[in-house]
């Protein structure tokens, strides 16, 4: 019996050994077994690159937004990079090694070697924390039972290595109670401001980032409201895990209330100007005896900035001129000061707002920013400008002598500001070869600035006295008749001059401005960038009509709406519509001065089209004298509009591994594609032509192209492409399908900036 027990005992113990060992030596094997199955790097045999990273079992969260929490990144090789590790591993075939020198591939190596940041290898260390941070983001959004875990594996074909993070989510907790602690003392209209602010609702999945979001909105209307310490505490959140709820508690600290009880300047002048106290008063949003206020301040700061003496503005509480006590705030307002007088003299580049040309200029001025103690701006220049550069023509030229004058603000009106800007400018320009204008305008501007949160933001009230003279009409006239062949083309030159001839009569006639013109323009913007936007909108609508002195008798509306929109990290998508219309009704000895008439086409128009080429009905050139044909086309224009454009902008990203010269030149280069629509209609040479109410639809011209840049500080100097793909004057052939010889269409501008 004991032999036999012995045997037993010695039997039990060989299995238990021989268990030990077989779970050691597969263990062993397994690990061996996923080494070997793993792909070793090219670039470090024994290392392993992430050539993919997956998610499964998440349903609440996509796995893009998971992918943005972690640290692991798969390998992203660019293009150049493919191609380099490809000849660098054929090289490395013994028989190449034969034939191809060795510093050729050395050369390959160092090349790839500067690529490195574009390879990601599997470290054990990130991954686990990569799983403690989904996890957590999980924990933060209800799911308090949700596990993560990971494998890293290559792949059935062996192509690539993929590290799987697998996530079992489990149920969502949800609110079963939400408390605030410390708000019962305040003020009852306080108490129903902060009540609304309440979006997080008991019954609803928890979500850390909501509630902190609402925590910190609260918190910003105490700030706003005078309590100046207040705080909170981190909430504190209780689980359920039975009933899979959470009671959440947050205490607040409000403190005591604060009203400003003293407000006071120091200037960093640096020799410049002083802006008078008075003025500084008028930019605050704030006074003596308000409660404590963080929006009034920031508003304030910005009112103060605006104005373009100061380079650095702050605003702060401080006891230097007053004490603070347990209900009073001082404050302190720091100003350092810009220089305030400057000479120039440069070339510049701009863009006129009604025809939208690219025009370069010399400018010769003197500025002065405070002028006279309360910011003013006087500026006097003189210019001499070519217009519309992306068009391969004979240039039109315009000179100016001028004086600008702007205060910044004359007045509040609740929480609207008005200024006063005016201009008094001498200008000679270039009609064609044969006319010149003469202009003397005085355009006064009452310009609003409305509250930021509103649609729009910025306004204006606007009065416009010009005297024009046409120079050598007569002659240019009497010319265009004498050339004119047969009695068509002598009857288009009539219609043609007719718009010039009355303003000619008119300033042989008076000494009197020949327009006054009355109106206004409402503009929200929200654009993130002006000269290079990739969200938000912008919008302006304005009207102008006659003023009661004056042969300029019309009215005008026009309209413009802008929309940004970040598609991907390099790419924006951007729309523009644009719609005016001129009501002129007497047509006898009255005029539309040239800025108010409406043209389309050209660089940032409808770019199938040269600059002010686009009308509905397009005039046929074989009933026109030469001259006159250039004329009607580029300098009369119509009195009503409707264009837009889709546009899809494309940014090269910054390369991660070049050298940092060449690197910033690739980040600079954009791309565009576009499609481009709109006419114009009711030209001024053929003004009382019969429209059918759909051919403002039906006759829109279509273009479409691309388009190349380099980004400047002022946005992208660029070249466009463009061909007409539908052209509603066309007798046949109106669509680029059916249209032969399709290049001789192709239009070429140059811009600087985007088309809008």
């Amino acid at each position: 019996m004991i032999n036999i027990f012995k045997k037993k005992i010695t039997y039990q113990v060989l299995r238990f050994l021989s268990l030990i060992i077989i779970v050691n030596i597969n263990s062993l094997i397994a690990q061996n077994n996923q080494t070997h199955t793993l792909i070793p790097s090219h670039v470090n045999k024994f290392q392993y690159e992430i050539g993919a990273i997956k998610f499964t079992g998440n349903k609440a969260f996509s796995s893009a937004d998971l992918q943005n929490l972690i640290l692991s990144r798969p390998t992203d090789r660019s293009y150049e990079h493919r191609i380099l590790l490809y000849y660098d591993v054929q090289l490395k075939y013994p028989y190449a090694k034969k034939i191809i020198p060795p510093i050729m591939i050395n050369a390959f190596d160092m090349a790839l070697q500067t690529m490195i940041n574009e390879v990601q290898f599997f470290e054990q260390t990130k991954a686990e924390n990569d799983v403690l941070t989904i996890q957590d983001y999980y924990n933060w959004n209800g799911f308090h039972k949700a596990k993560v875990n990971y494998t890293f594996e290559a792949d059935k074909s062996g192509i690539l290595n993929i590290l799987t993070f697998f996530i079992a989510e489990d149920s969502a907790s949800t609110i079963g109670s939400l408390s605030y602690n410390g708000l019962d003392s305040l003020p009852p209209d306080l108490e129903s401001g902060i009540n609304s602010l309440r979006k997080v609702r008991v019954g609803e999945r928890y979500g850390e980032s909501k509630l902190n979001n609402e925590i910190r909105t609260i918190h910003f209307k105490l700030l706003d409201n005078g309590y100046y310490n207040s705080k909170f505490d981190i909430p504190l959140v209780i689980k359920d895990t039975i009933n899979n709820t959470d009671s959440i508690i947050i205490n607040f600290h409000t403190g005591k209330r604060y009203k400003i009880a003293g407000i006071n300047y120091i200037d960093s002048t640096k020799g410049q100007n002083l802006v008078v106290n008075e003025m500084k008063d008028k930019q605050l949003d704030f006074g003596i005896g308000d409660w404590y206020s963080i929006s009034k301040i920031n508003r304030s700061n910005n009112n103060l900035l605006s104005l373009g003496t100061f380079d650095i503005v702050n605003i702060d509480t401080s006891s230097i001129f007053k004490p603070q006590t347990d209900s009073t705030l001082s404050m302190l307002v720091f100003t350092q000061y810009r220089k305030q007088q400057e000479w120039g003299a440069g070339i510049y580049v701009n863009r006129t707002a009604f025809d939208n040309f690219t025009n370069i200029g010399l400018e010769l001025s003197y500025s002065h920013r405070n002028f006279g103690g309360v910011a003013q701006n006087f500026n006097i220049f003189g210019r001499g400008e070519v217009h519309d550069i992306s068009r391969w023509k004979p240039p039109d030229f315009q000179f100016q002598l001028g004086i600008n004058f702007s205060q910044p603000l004359l007045f509040n009106f609740d929480r609207a500001r008005f200024g006063l800007a005016w201009q008094f400018i001498l200008s000679y320009s270039n009609i064609f070869t044969d006319l010149k204008l003469g202009t003397i305008s005085f355009p006064i501007k009452l310009p609003v600035k409305f509250p930021e949160f509103t649609f729009i933001q910025f306004g204006s009230i606007d009065l416009l006295i010009e005297k024009q003279i046409p120079i050598d009409f007569d002659n240019a006239y009497q010319k265009a008749l004498d050339e004119a062949v047969n009695d068509v083309e002598r009857e288009k030159v009539i219609n043609s001059y007719k718009i010039y001839e009355s303003l000619n009569k008119y300033s042989k006639k008076t000494w009197f401005p020949s327009a006054v013109i009355i109106g206004g323009s409402l503009t929200g913007d929200t654009r993130n960038d002006i000269f290079n936007p990739s969200s938000g909108y912008y919008f302006n609508t304005s009207a102008d009509a006659f003023g009661g002195l004056g042969i300029a008798k019309f009215i005008r509306f026009l309209m413009s709406y802008y929309l940004f929109s970040r598609l991907s990290p390099t790419t924006v998508f951007a729309f523009k519509v644009k719609g005016g219309l001129t009501v002129w009704g007497d047509q006898i000895d009255t005029y539309v001065p040239f800025e108010r008439q409406f043209f389309a086409g050209g660089a940032n128009s409808v770019r199938g089209w040269a600059s002010r080429r686009l009308r509905y009905p397009q005039p046929k050139g074989e009933e026109y004298q030469l001259e006159t044909f250039n004329f009607v086309q580029d300098f009369v224009g119509s009195g009503a509009i409707l264009e837009g454009t889709f546009e899809l902008r494309f940014r090269f990203p910054r390369p991660a591994n070049f050298d940092k010269l060449i690197s910033e030149i690739i980040s600079n280069i954009g791309l565009t594609a576009f499609i481009d629509w709109g006419n114009t209609f009711h030209w001024y040479s053929d003004y009382n032509y019969q429209y059918k109410w759909y051919d403002y639809f039906t006759k829109l011209a279509v273009s479409g192209g691309v388009g190349f840049g380099y980004m400047t500080p002022v946005g992208p100097f660029r070249i466009d492409f463009a061909l007409p793909i539908y052209d509603p004057s066309a007798l046949r052939d109106q669509t680029i399908l059916t249209r032969e010889n399709v290049i001789k269409d192709l239009k070429i501008h140059i811009g600087l900036g985007y088309s809008f």
